[in-house]
């Protein structure tokens, strides 16, 4: 990579500041489902658990959002997130019982909510100034959810706990990362006491949020009780962790290509293409084998990645600087908050219900309604556009 000095240590800073903010996803989220029926907690139990985090995301996010922009100080509520979420993961060590659990869930998903919207409106707004790509920036936490997942699963397999020391060590280092950020962060402050409101008044803003939505809601379901689907066949927290090397690298290609493809494609075609894969992605389950699963994970990339990519641009790009932070948190409320929230609760109760794999089943068939559904009414308003366009040509 060519540049200055400062823009390489800015793509480093970036770089790692990016790679630690997926490695508790390898240490705490792909196992935490297991660690809660190993303590005795059933699928509607574990689904409920799954979904305070989003529950509180649903409501907190947006506030985060709007505290961060109203005062331009980003980096402070970044920060005091971040100390929050170490402080708040070391919780689980005294939890045992579904209440205690949910209390640790609480306080540990108030702060770490807003790490991520906050944080991707850090690391946007310094790429773009500095003339760097995010997609390159971002394939920094491919590689290392992809690297940690898989020693993660091997470890934790003797030592489920380590997952919560370890977990919080990272948070504590991504807040001394920060440090490194600092000057190069700019302040804009919001003035306007109904900035958020602007939001809802882009009818393409509304489709990109109620599509990712939908596809939230599937890919929550399918992500929240793969590790259950897992070990009832049989296997253990080390295939877990293959598997999720598996959906981590498959990101890679779609991350160096992603710039030049977002070009060329409408994103909200792209979002049509990663809602089809993701259907066929939580059907692969259904066939009982886990190369199934396997092949299933090899689709991580032209799923959540291209919705995820595209989400995060097409926000930044289509508002105002002074509500990025704002519209950051508009997308982490949609895509963590509300969607997960319904995924994990309604997942957990058909789990429990009719199973797994008929939930499975069942997620994808809503998947594939609304997708096809999306893709009729998006032809017939672009062939309006296309007439209209014509006939003032014409005249």
């Amino acid at each position: 990579m060519k540049g200055s000095k400062k823009t390489l240590r800015i793509f480093w800073t970036l770089f790692a500041f990016n790679a630690l903010f997926y490695v508790p996803g390898a240490t705490f989220g792909a196992y935490i489902g297991v660690y809660y029926r190993s303590k005795g907690m059933n699928v509607s139990q574990i689904g409920l658990l799954s979904a305070i985090g989003p529950l509180l995301a649903l409501i907190l996010q947006p506030l985060w959002g709007i505290l961060s922009d109203r005062r331009g100080r980003h980096m402070a509520v970044l920060r005091l997130a971040l100390a929050g979420s170490a402080a708040g993961v070391l919780c689980y060590y005294r939890a045992d019982t579904f209440l205690l659990f949910a209390a640790c869930v609480s306080v540990y998903s108030f702060f770490n909510c807003a790490v991520g919207p906050i944080g991707d409106s850090i690391v946007v707004d310094m790429a773009l100034e500095n003339g760097l790509q995010f997609s390159s920036i971002r394939l920094g936490g491919t590689l290392a959810y992809a690297a940690t997942v898989v020693f993660a699963g091997m470890y934790l397999k003797t030592n489920p706990t380590a997952s919560f020391g370890i977990t919080a060590a990272v948070w504590c280092i991504m807040l001394l990362v920060t440090l490194f950020m600092n000057k190069e962060v700019r302040k804009y402050k919001c003035k306007k006491r109904t900035g958020i409101l602007s939001v809802f008044k882009n009818k393409k803003i509304l489709f990109v949020l109620f599509y990712a939505c939908i596809f939230q809601i599937v890919l929550g379901c399918y992500g929240s009780f793969l590790g259950l689907v897992v070990t009832d066949m049989g296997y253990d927290n080390a295939t877990i962790g293959r598997l999720m090397c598996v959906s981590a690298l498959s990101e890679i290609p779609v991350l160096l290509c992603i710039g030049y493809i977002s070009r060329k494609i409408r994103i909200e075609y792209l979002l049509l293409i990663a809602g089809a894969a993701m259907t066929i992605r939580i059907w692969l389950p259904l066939t009982g084998s886990i190369a199934g699963i396997f092949i299933g994970q090899s689709l991580q990339g032209v799923t959540y990645m291209i919705m995820y990519y595209s989400c995060v641009m097409f926000m930044n790009q289509n508002l105002s600087k002074e509500l990025h932070g704002t519209g950051q948190s508009l997308f982490y409320m949609v895509q963590t908050g509300l969607a997960c929230t319904f995924s994990n609760i309604a997942g957990g109760w058909l789990g429990g219900k009719i199973g797994l794999l008929k939930t499975y089943f069942l997620y994808g068939l809503v998947l594939l309604a609304v997708t096809a559904l999306c893709a009729f009414v998006l032809r017939s308003h672009f062939h309006k556009d296309i007439a209209k366009q014509k006939e003032t040509d014409f005249l």
